[in-house]
């Protein structure tokens, strides 16, 4: 197994799975290489009791209400993850911002993309860019609502400290902003975690000369032991200081989400969808799999 330095000849320190960090071989070979577990939402989901719906998902996008369900029970916490049943290869998921008794619950973020909204509203009137053309008449009239599944709060705090201090000692972070691996040819939304760890470092240290490293990564035959793989190298990103000045004052979430913009348009340009090698070499190269490596210069 090689492990990738920078150019800087310093070792990546790789973020995993909470849950692959456990399991014997594997842990023992993250160990190794000095990885930074962390847990995720996704490795503690349960299936939940009854069903859920959106009531109004115009008027109200964050307003979940339940039937047959328990919303005061294990599992349910503010902060907690909701999640729905795999559509089209992706399960969609939300935070929850408060709980108002064992029906009734509300999100910290609305469901916008149309897979999930269909499933929470049984709606054919749902537009491309998750908005509703018509009315409630054009529900499924077999419409019961979506099963779903829950899971706690997970605590980042640790893992947060834990990548200031390795950026701050001059180290290299190399995170999946995507939250983990999948073979879909396109990019799914990006997780928050890889421009708050940029903009976190930034903010405590301006000077410390960060950059975001966007990395593709384009395999084949997945399945086989020693299987081909070909990665890519982006131009290195600077954050913006003004976004760094906007994530000081308090708008986190309006500079965490154009940074996140800029990274997702740099991973796109090292993910071209391609068959196989023999394509790949004659094409710009395809790399459906991207990580960032987060490099303090």
């Amino acid at each position: 197994m090689r492990v990738i330095r920078s150019e800087a000849h310093r070792r990546i320190s790789w973020l995993i799975a909470e849950k692959s960090f456990r399991r014997k071989f594997i842990g023992l070979l993250a160990r190794g290489i000095g990885t930074l577990p962390v847990a995720r939402a996704m490795d503690n989901l349960k299936p939940g009791t009854g069903t859920i719906y959106l009531p109004d998902p115009v008027n109200e996008p964050t307003l979940l209400r339940g039937v047959g369900t328990n919303f005061e029970g294990p599992g349910f916490e503010k902060e907690g993850t909701i999640a729905l049943p795999t559509i089209n290869g992706t399960s969609h998921s939300t935070a929850i911002a408060e709980i108002r008794g064992p029906e009734e619950l509300v999100l910290k973020k609305p469901f916008t993309h149309r897979d999930a909204l269909f499933q929470l509203t049984g709606r054919k009137d749902i537009g491309s860019d998750g908005s509703f053309r018509g009315d409630a008449a054009e529900q499924d009239p077999h419409f019961e609502g979506s099963k779903f599944k829950v899971a706690p709060h997970v605590d980042q705090t640790a893992v947060y400290k834990a990548v200031f201090a390795r950026l701050n000692a001059g180290g290299c972070v190399g995170i999946f902003p995507e939250g983990g691996s999948h073979d879909r040819p396109s990019l799914l939304p990006l997780k928050a975690g890889v421009a708050l760890m940029a903009l976190g470092t930034l903010a405590d240290n301006p000077d410390c000369g960060l950059k975001i490293v966007p990395v593709g990564m384009n395999y084949f035959h997945a399945h086989k032991f020693r299987s081909r793989a070909v990665i890519e190298f982006g131009n290195p990103i600077e954050v913006p200081k003004e976004l760094v000045e906007q994530f000081k004052q308090g708008d986190r979430r309006e500079s965490v989400g154009a940074l996140l913009d800029i990274i997702y348009q740099s991973l796109v340009a090292v993910t071209v969808p391609s068959p196989d090698y023999e394509t790949l070499m004659v094409r710009p190269l395809a790399l459906p799999l991207p990580a960032i490596v987060i490099n303090k210069s």
